[in-house]
Protein backbone atom coordinates (compact mmCIF):
# COMPACT_ATOMS: atom_id res chain seq x y z
CA UNK A 1 0.00 0.00 0.00
CA UNK A 2 2.85 2.18 0.76
CA UNK A 3 3.86 2.27 -2.89
CA UNK A 4 7.92 1.27 -0.96
CA UNK A 5 9.95 -1.28 -2.87
CA UNK A 6 11.57 -1.13 0.97
CA UNK A 7 8.16 -1.82 2.39
CA UNK A 8 7.78 -4.95 -0.04
CA UNK A 9 11.17 -5.99 0.56
CA UNK A 10 10.95 -6.02 4.65
CA UNK A 11 7.13 -7.70 4.17
CA UNK A 12 9.26 -10.72 2.52
CA UNK A 13 11.76 -10.92 4.56
CA UNK A 14 9.51 -11.34 7.52
CA UNK A 15 8.43 -14.76 6.18
CA UNK A 16 4.69 -13.79 4.38
CA UNK A 17 4.56 -16.65 1.35
CA UNK A 18 2.92 -14.01 -0.70
CA UNK A 19 2.81 -10.27 -0.92
CA UNK A 20 -0.04 -8.39 -2.42
CA UNK A 21 1.07 -5.20 -4.26
CA UNK A 22 -2.26 -2.78 -3.99
CA UNK A 23 -3.12 -1.38 -7.20
CA UNK A 24 -6.47 -0.62 -6.68
CA UNK A 25 -6.09 1.84 -3.63
CA UNK A 26 -2.46 3.22 -3.98
CA UNK A 27 0.01 5.46 -5.91
CA UNK A 28 1.85 2.73 -7.25
CA UNK A 29 2.75 2.69 -10.66
CA UNK A 30 3.64 -0.08 -12.93
CA UNK A 31 7.57 0.65 -12.78
CA UNK A 32 7.42 0.69 -8.93
CA UNK A 33 5.60 -2.46 -8.91
CA UNK A 34 8.21 -4.37 -11.25
CA UNK A 35 10.86 -3.39 -8.84
CA UNK A 36 8.63 -4.81 -6.14
CA UNK A 37 8.64 -7.37 -7.56
CA UNK A 38 12.28 -8.11 -7.54
CA UNK A 39 12.64 -7.04 -3.91
CA UNK A 40 9.88 -9.64 -2.79
CA UNK A 41 11.61 -12.21 -5.10
CA UNK A 42 14.78 -11.62 -3.35
CA UNK A 43 13.26 -13.44 -0.07
CA UNK A 44 11.69 -16.30 -1.57
CA UNK A 45 8.18 -14.94 -1.32
CA UNK A 46 5.61 -14.90 -4.69
CA UNK A 47 4.40 -11.12 -6.06
CA UNK A 48 0.83 -10.95 -5.94
CA UNK A 49 -1.17 -7.90 -7.45
CA UNK A 50 -4.84 -6.37 -6.75
CA UNK A 51 -5.85 -5.09 -9.68
CA UNK A 52 -7.49 -1.63 -9.55
CA UNK A 53 -10.75 -3.66 -12.42
CA UNK A 54 -10.95 -6.10 -14.64
CA UNK A 55 -9.41 -5.14 -17.73
CA UNK A 56 -7.49 -6.75 -20.39
CA UNK A 57 -4.48 -4.19 -20.34
CA UNK A 58 -4.26 -3.76 -16.98
CA UNK A 59 -4.07 -7.08 -15.89
CA UNK A 60 -1.58 -8.32 -18.77
CA UNK A 61 0.82 -5.54 -17.86
CA UNK A 62 1.21 -6.77 -13.93
CA UNK A 63 1.73 -10.21 -15.63
CA UNK A 64 4.21 -9.12 -18.22
CA UNK A 65 5.99 -7.25 -15.04
CA UNK A 66 6.22 -11.12 -13.30
CA UNK A 67 3.70 -10.36 -10.82
CA UNK A 68 3.03 -14.47 -9.51
CA UNK A 69 -0.97 -14.03 -8.86
CA UNK A 70 -3.67 -11.72 -9.82
CA UNK A 71 -6.45 -10.90 -7.43
CA UNK A 72 -9.58 -9.02 -9.14
CA UNK A 73 -11.71 -7.06 -7.20
CA UNK A 74 -15.44 -6.59 -7.51
CA UNK A 75 -16.41 -9.65 -8.65
CA UNK A 76 -20.02 -9.81 -9.36
CA UNK A 77 -21.52 -12.84 -11.85
CA UNK A 78 -19.91 -15.62 -13.19
CA UNK A 79 -19.01 -13.39 -16.62
CA UNK A 80 -16.74 -11.38 -14.60
CA UNK A 81 -14.80 -14.69 -13.49
CA UNK A 82 -14.87 -15.55 -16.96
CA UNK A 83 -13.47 -12.13 -18.18
CA UNK A 84 -10.15 -12.18 -15.53
CA UNK A 85 -9.98 -15.51 -16.47
CA UNK A 86 -9.81 -14.96 -20.43
CA UNK A 87 -7.58 -12.49 -19.40
CA UNK A 88 -4.99 -14.02 -17.57
CA UNK A 89 -4.69 -17.36 -19.28
CA UNK A 90 -3.00 -18.03 -22.44
CA UNK A 91 -4.65 -19.82 -25.74
CA UNK A 92 -6.17 -21.79 -25.68
CA UNK A 93 -7.80 -21.41 -21.84
CA UNK A 94 -7.87 -17.30 -22.21
CA UNK A 95 -6.79 -15.08 -24.32
CA UNK A 96 -3.56 -13.36 -23.10
CA UNK A 97 -1.40 -11.96 -25.62
CA UNK A 98 2.50 -13.63 -25.95
CA UNK A 99 5.31 -11.30 -25.52
CA UNK A 100 9.23 -11.71 -23.93
CA UNK A 101 8.59 -9.16 -21.28
CA UNK A 102 10.46 -9.63 -17.38
CA UNK A 103 8.10 -12.54 -16.83
CA UNK A 104 10.04 -14.23 -19.31
CA UNK A 105 13.50 -13.56 -18.32
CA UNK A 106 13.01 -10.48 -21.62
CA UNK A 107 13.24 -14.01 -23.87
CA UNK A 108 15.64 -15.90 -21.89
CA UNK A 109 13.17 -18.61 -20.60
CA UNK A 110 10.14 -17.94 -22.62
CA UNK A 111 9.11 -21.58 -23.39
CA UNK A 112 8.78 -22.63 -20.27
CA UNK A 113 7.11 -19.48 -19.02
CA UNK A 114 4.24 -20.24 -21.97
CA UNK A 115 4.22 -23.61 -20.79
CA UNK A 116 3.69 -23.26 -16.88
CA UNK A 117 2.25 -19.95 -16.81
CA UNK A 118 -1.58 -20.58 -16.83
CA UNK A 119 -0.78 -23.46 -14.29
CA UNK A 120 1.19 -21.67 -11.89
CA UNK A 121 -0.34 -18.31 -11.90
CA UNK A 122 -2.86 -17.72 -9.20
CA UNK A 123 -5.87 -16.92 -9.81
CA UNK A 124 -7.91 -15.43 -6.60
CA UNK A 125 -11.23 -13.39 -7.25
CA UNK A 126 -12.78 -10.50 -4.60
CA UNK A 127 -16.30 -10.91 -3.27
CA UNK A 128 -16.92 -7.20 -1.59
CA UNK A 129 -20.42 -6.21 -3.13
CA UNK A 130 -23.98 -7.54 -1.84
CA UNK A 131 -24.67 -7.65 -5.64
CA UNK A 132 -22.93 -10.94 -6.05
CA UNK A 133 -24.70 -12.88 -2.81
CA UNK A 134 -27.60 -13.83 -5.38
CA UNK A 135 -24.91 -15.46 -7.76
CA UNK A 136 -22.67 -17.33 -5.94
CA UNK A 137 -23.18 -20.42 -7.56
CA UNK A 138 -22.42 -19.23 -10.60
CA UNK A 139 -19.48 -17.20 -9.86
CA UNK A 140 -17.95 -20.41 -7.94
CA UNK A 141 -18.84 -22.79 -10.84
CA UNK A 142 -16.55 -21.17 -13.43
CA UNK A 143 -13.06 -23.35 -13.81
CA UNK A 144 -10.25 -21.97 -12.92
CA UNK A 145 -10.13 -19.87 -9.43
CA UNK A 146 -7.86 -20.96 -6.56
CA UNK A 147 -9.09 -18.25 -3.95
CA UNK A 148 -11.85 -16.77 -3.43
CA UNK A 149 -11.06 -13.42 -0.80
CA UNK A 150 -13.24 -11.51 0.99
CA UNK A 151 -13.36 -8.16 1.34
CA UNK A 152 -15.14 -7.03 4.46
CA UNK A 153 -14.94 -3.25 4.18
CA UNK A 154 -16.85 -3.09 0.64
CA UNK A 155 -19.26 -5.74 1.09
CA UNK A 156 -20.08 -3.89 4.95
CA UNK A 157 -20.55 -1.15 2.94
CA UNK A 158 -22.91 -2.00 0.23
CA UNK A 159 -24.86 -3.39 2.66
CA UNK A 160 -25.13 -0.10 3.97
CA UNK A 161 -23.28 -1.60 7.68
CA UNK A 162 -19.78 -0.12 6.84
CA UNK A 163 -17.28 -1.82 9.19
CA UNK A 164 -19.96 -3.69 11.13
CA UNK A 165 -18.61 -7.06 11.15
CA UNK A 166 -20.58 -7.88 14.52
CA UNK A 167 -23.77 -7.30 12.68
CA UNK A 168 -25.43 -10.40 12.16
CA UNK A 169 -26.18 -9.41 8.74
CA UNK A 170 -22.52 -9.36 8.02
CA UNK A 171 -22.34 -12.29 9.27
CA UNK A 172 -25.34 -14.10 7.90
CA UNK A 173 -23.36 -12.83 4.14
CA UNK A 174 -19.87 -14.46 5.13
CA UNK A 175 -21.25 -17.39 6.08
CA UNK A 176 -23.08 -18.08 2.86
CA UNK A 177 -20.48 -17.21 1.16
CA UNK A 178 -18.10 -19.68 2.69
CA UNK A 179 -20.92 -22.09 2.78
CA UNK A 180 -21.21 -21.85 -1.28
CA UNK A 181 -17.40 -22.11 -1.82
CA UNK A 182 -17.44 -25.27 0.33
CA UNK A 183 -20.00 -26.61 -1.78
CA UNK A 184 -17.98 -25.54 -5.00
CA UNK A 185 -14.94 -26.97 -3.68
CA UNK A 186 -13.76 -23.11 -3.49
CA UNK A 187 -10.32 -22.11 -1.18
CA UNK A 188 -11.63 -19.68 1.22
CA UNK A 189 -9.80 -16.66 1.66
CA UNK A 190 -10.25 -12.64 3.95
CA UNK A 191 -8.53 -9.59 4.26
CA UNK A 192 -7.83 -9.49 8.04
CA UNK A 193 -6.75 -6.08 8.59
CA UNK A 194 -5.76 -5.61 12.16
CA UNK A 195 -4.59 -9.06 12.33
CA UNK A 196 -4.06 -10.68 15.86
CA UNK A 197 -2.93 -13.90 17.10
CA UNK A 198 -6.45 -15.18 18.24
CA UNK A 199 -7.80 -13.53 14.66
CA UNK A 200 -5.14 -15.40 12.50
CA UNK A 201 -5.92 -18.52 14.59
CA UNK A 202 -9.74 -18.29 14.57
CA UNK A 203 -9.50 -18.08 10.55
CA UNK A 204 -7.42 -20.94 10.19
CA UNK A 205 -9.71 -22.85 12.25
CA UNK A 206 -12.56 -21.66 10.66
CA UNK A 207 -11.10 -23.58 7.27
CA UNK A 208 -9.97 -20.06 5.61
CA UNK A 209 -6.95 -20.98 3.43
CA UNK A 210 -5.91 -17.69 1.69
CA UNK A 211 -5.53 -15.16 4.34
CA UNK A 212 -4.42 -11.53 3.61
CA UNK A 213 -2.83 -10.23 6.86
CA UNK A 214 -2.54 -6.84 7.89
CA UNK A 215 -1.29 -3.58 5.83
CA UNK A 216 2.11 -2.48 5.41
CA UNK A 217 0.92 1.34 6.71
CA UNK A 218 -1.08 -0.06 9.65
CA UNK A 219 1.99 -1.82 10.61
CA UNK A 220 4.12 0.68 10.54
CA UNK A 221 1.46 3.45 12.12
CA UNK A 222 0.26 1.33 14.70
CA UNK A 223 3.56 0.14 16.24
CA UNK A 224 4.78 4.00 15.80
CA UNK A 225 1.88 4.99 17.78
CA UNK A 226 2.22 2.28 20.65
CA UNK A 227 5.59 3.81 21.00
CA UNK A 228 4.94 7.17 20.44
CA UNK A 229 2.30 6.91 23.24
CA UNK A 230 5.13 5.32 25.37
CA UNK A 231 7.43 7.80 25.22
CA UNK A 232 4.87 10.22 26.04
CA UNK A 233 3.95 8.96 29.07
CA UNK A 234 7.13 9.40 30.38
Amino acid sequence: MSNSVIAAEIMAQAGFDWICIDAEHSAISKETASHMCRAIELHGSEPFVRISLNDEVEIKKYLDIGVRGIIVPMIKSGEDVKKAISFIKYPPAGNRSFALPRATGYGNWSNEYFEKANQETFVGIMIEHVDALNKLDEIFSVQGIDAVLVGPYDLSGSMNIPGQFDNKEFIKALDLIYAKAEEHGANMGIHEVHPTEEKINALIDDGYKFIACGIDTLFLLEKSKEFAGLCKKR
